[in-house]
């Protein structure tokens, strides 16, 4: 996943007439003044997951460079469809934003009756974030690597079970993806958020989860739960000791969870670049990068073009991995 991120991302110049269809046209007087009033994060998952903490950190930046202010606003419901809903029907003046993550992606393989279309309904601006998931299991449970939990559910399918933080969530695909690969079953018991879902991992009440880092780092320093694999094709760098799914007996698997900024259609080109300038230009600042390594997060700021283009083809990858499971399971 990384390494197809940034193979897009250097060859971003050659889409810039895609990038040019994204907009509108706007005067130059147009994109000068904007912008004169707050603009809106809408972040659709619950307060305290990781797309929340990533549009917090983005909103801080962001209101930093373009000198107004920038809210996050909480939609969750439907995987972050609503939010996604919402932001679609929204104007398209660059003053209300989606904090967009691979669930968006998915969801037209998950979800038969959208209310918009993710790639023609939105202007894809630019990543934020590219987090890997983690695979966690409780302190307390009887296996210490991915041999032994794919062994421990086959052997207590009856009861085995695993937690997200809503259907069509990168939780929810990154575990359909394992239990696909891995060869065995398990429930789903979807949450309205990671944190609750955090709590039932530790209490036991469900078998697993394959988490972000960044909602998974607090309560893995602090010993509360197991880390047994990443998800990213090699090991990520914030936790290097942590094999892959891939090199732990489950070969091939890669997912990472990113993050990116859409707006409405017909976003003017000249607003849409000058969020774009503005997300590039945070990924440099200290406290922005001190953000993202608490996270385990690689930085954004691919172009809008490239975006487009990242977007089709995960949405086409999606589709096919998506076969055999629906927002249900």
């Amino acid at each position: 996943m990384m390494h197809s991120l940034k193979k897009i991302a250097r060859t971003a110049g050659a889409f810039v007439a895609l990038a040019a269809a994204a907009g509108v046209a706007a005067s130059p007087a147009v994109a000068a003044d904007w912008p004169t009033k707050p603009i809106t994060i809408v972040a659709p998952f619950t307060p305290g997951g990781t797309t929340d903490i990533v549009a917090r950190a983005i909103a801080a930046q962001l209101q930093r460079e373009l000198g107004q202010a920038v809210m996050v606003d909480n939609r969750p419901g439907a995987g972050g469809t609503l939010g996604a809903a919402m932001v679609a029907r929204a104007q398209p003046d660059g003053y209300t934003l989606l904090l967009a993550n691979v669930g968006h992606a998915a969801a037209p393989a998950l979800y038969k009756n959208l209310p918009y279309d993710f790639e023609k309904d939105m202007t894809q601006i630019t990543t934020v974030a590219v987090v890997p998931n983690v695979l966690i299991v409780r302190k307390s449970l009887p296996v210490n690597n991915v041999k032994e939990l794919i062994a421990y559910m086959k052997e207590h399918h009856a009861e085995a079970t695993y937690g997200s933080a809503g259907i069509g969530t990168t939780q929810h695909l990154s575990a359909e993806l394992l239990k696909k690969q891995a060869s065995f079953d398990a429930v789903h018991v979807p949450y309205k958020g990671a944190s609750p879902m955090m709590t039932d991992i530790i209490g036991g009440r469900v078998t697993f989860a394959l988490d972000s880092a960044a909602s998974a780092n607090a309560q893995l320093a602090g010993g509360n739960i197991k880390a047994l694999a990443v998800t990213t094709a090699q090991r990520t760098r914030f936790l290097p000791n942590v094999p892959t799914l891939s090199e732990s007996g489950v070969p091939g698997y890669q997912m990472s969870t990113w993050y990116s900024l859409a707006a409405p259609r017909n976003l003017a080109a000249p607003i849409r670049d000058r969020i774009y300038q503005a997300v590039v230009a945070s990924m440099k600042d200290p406290a922005m990068q001190s953000t993202l390594q608490g996270m385990a997060a690689e930085p954004g700021g691919m172009a809008p073009a490239a975006l487009t283009t990242f977007v089709h083809a995960e949405t086409k990858r999606w589709t096919t991995i998506a076969a055999g499971f629906s927002a249900a399971d």
